[in-house]
């Protein structure tokens, strides 16, 4: 598995020969790997990307490639009912290449983002073994077709609406229940949001609720942080969704610092307790001594906080 990151600007932009004038940015990826950007619009002015093609060299292995495009400058706004909300706007892709291809042409136009020229982002690429390719073929195809039913021109097909701030997000009960015990008593039962087809979520932002859809329907993540996962972790408890519990607390796991660790002590003790012992157990290692952390405003909100948290940490440490 390797991961690529991408930066290109209008400057980056420059009309091919080859494709009728169409515009277009590239970048080599690797000596086996390049990417291909083509855009619609006119140089200038407004230019939106309208698919990406992956060529290779070597063509012998399946691969999957999955990534995140953000356009810079961008304003994304979901509208339903009337309510608006600003929304982080990003591109999201994750496909797979056949063994014998050379390259692989992506659709990710979005009439639903405005923005200038310019787009940043992320692609992974996996070599498969041929062991179990099939299946993970079958299993991003699947992946693919769910994370359609979230887009905005499908929004006719939902049953429910999530009201989260300013903005109403369409879903569906049957995939929301297949996934969460909490939404599958909600609709099962003869509950207020059942009978108005909303649920009303105002202890979580909507960026979080986003995310966490997104796995709901897809299996999938990517353009993650430690403070998107924090948050994200409380939803994953909330709702029930252990596998996405699971996933949150082994990425706060590997990412613990002196900057994060007595905010990642709080969330264990909060959701996971072997998260908590993991964030104490790096205090003891890395702090010989706990005045490093006794000045820092986190340590003075722990104490006054939860001062049961702080003699935990103090009793490890003085063991250690």
């Amino acid at each position: 598995m390797v991961q690529f990151f991408l930066n290109w600007t209008e400057k980056d932009i420059r009309v091919s020969n080859m494709t009728c004038g169409q515009f277009i940015s590239e970048q080599k990826l690797s000596n086996d790997w390049k990417i291909v950007c083509f855009w619609n619009g006119k140089l200038g002015k407004s230019l939106k990307p309208h698919s990406l093609e992956f060529r290779r060299v070597t063509a012998t292995d399946v691969v999957t490639m999955y990534g995140t495009f953000y356009p810079h400058h961008t304003v994304s706004t979901i509208r339903k009912r009337g309510q608006s909300s600003e929304m982080p706007p990003k591109l999201l892709f994750h496909t797979f290449m056949e063994s014998g291809s050379s390259s692989k042409v992506i659709d990710v136009y979005d009439p639903h983002l405005e923005f200038n020229s310019g787009l940043h982002g992320d692609v992974t690429i996996t070599h498969l073994t041929n062991y179990g390719c099939r299946k993970c073929v079958h299993l991003v195809e699947l992946s693919n077709d769910m994370r359609r039913l979230l887009e905005p021109e499908n929004c006719c097909l939902a049953d429910v609406y999530l009201k989260c701030g300013e903005a109403s997000i369409p879903a569906h009960k049957i995939i929301l229940s297949a996934r969460s015990p909490v939404f599958a008593a909600m609709f099962k039962n003869p509950m207020k949001e059942n009978h108005e087809n909303e649920v009303v979520i105002d202890d979580m932002e909507v960026p979080v609720l986003q995310l966490m859809l997104t796995y709901v329907y897809t299996g999938n993540l990517s353009d993650l942080t430690v403070s998107s996962v924090s948050d994200l972790l409380y939803a994953a408890d909330k709702y029930q969704l252990g596998d996405l519990k699971k996933m949150c607390c082994e990425f706060l796991k590997n990412r613990i610092s002196l900057q994060n660790v007595l905010r990642i002590v709080l969330l264990g003790e909060l959701h996971c307790n072997e998260l908590k012992s993991r964030a104490i157990d790096y205090i003891c290692l890395v702090c010989k001594e706990i005045s490093v952390f006794e000045n820092t405003e986190e340590w003075k909100t722990l104490t006054k906080e939860r001062p049961d948290l702080t003699v935990d940490i103090l009793t490890a440490v003085l063991k250690a």
